[in-house]
C-alpha cells in the first residue's frame, strides 16, 4: 500500500473516532443535562408593565449552584427586577437590572426556590419579552465557573476531527507528489 493511502486510512480512522467520541460525550452530557434538571426552567416569557412573573423550582440538592440568566431581547432601557427566595422565605438575591442579568446562587438548603421578575418603569406600555433560564447546571461549579472535565469527550473529538482534517490533506497531497513522480520516472524509462 503506497504511503498516501495509508495516510488517508488513518485519516478515517480519525475520523469515525472523533464521531464516534462526540456522539457518547452527547449522549452522556444529554443524561447527565436532564437527570438534574427534571426542574430547570429555560422559557421565553413576556412581562407587561409593572407586573410581576412568578415561577418556581425544587432543588434536592445543594452541590451545584442555581443559575439565573435573563436577556431582554425587544428594549434596552427599561428596568426590572429579579427576586430570589429560598424555601424559608427568605430573599436569597435581589437585583434591578437593564437587558442582561447572569448570577449564580449557592442553595442553602434543599426545597422550592422561588423567583419573581418584574418590570419597573412606567415609560412605555410595550411588553418586554425575555429569555429566561432559571434551574441547576451540570457543568457549572460551585463558585459559578465551568467544570471543564464535563467537557473533555467534546474536547477530545474536536482534537481528533481536526486530527483527521489534517492527515486528509496530507494524504491527499503525498497521494498526488507520489501519482505524479510516478508518471514523471515512466517518461524516463527506456523501451
Amino acid at each position: 500500500m503506497q504511503r498516501g493511502h495509508r495516510i488517508l486510512v488513518v485519516s478515517g480512522i480519525l475520523f469515525v473516532t472523533s464521531i464516534s467520541i462526540s456522539f457518547v460525550w452527547g449522549i452522556t452530557f444529554s443524561g447527565l443535562f436532564i437527570s438534574n434538571n427534571q426542574g430547570l426552567l429555560a422559557n421565553q416569557i413576556t412581562l407587561t408593565t409593572l407586573h410581576t412573573y412568578n415561577t418556581s423550582i425544587y432543588i434536592d440538592s445543594i452541590d451545584r449552584p442555581l443559575t439565573l440568566a435573563i436577556d431582554s431581547i425587544n428594549n434596552n432601557q427599561l428596568k426590572l427586577r429579579e427576586i430570589v427566595t429560598g424555601p424559608s422565605g427568605e430573599v436569597i438575591s435581589n437585583s434591578t437590572f437593564q437587558k442582561t442579568y447572569f448570577s449564580t446562587i449557592k442553595p442553602n438548603k434543599t426545597g422550592e426556590y422561588e423567583l419573581a421578575l418584574v418590570q419597573l418603569q412606567n415609560k412605555t406600555l410595550d411588553n418586554t419579552t425575555l429569555y429566561m433560564l432559571f434551574g441547576v447546571l451540570p457543568f457549572l461549579k460551585d463558585n459559578g465557573e465551568l467544570e471543564l472535565g464535563v467537557f473533555t469527550g467534546l474536547i477530545v473529538g474536536i482534537f481528533l476531527f481536526v486530527g483527521g482534517i489534517f492527515f486528509l490533506i496530507a494524504g491527499l497531497v503525498i497521494l498526488f507528489k507520489d501519482r505524479n513522480r510516478r508518471q514523471s520516472l515512466r517518461k524516463f524509462i527506456p523501451r
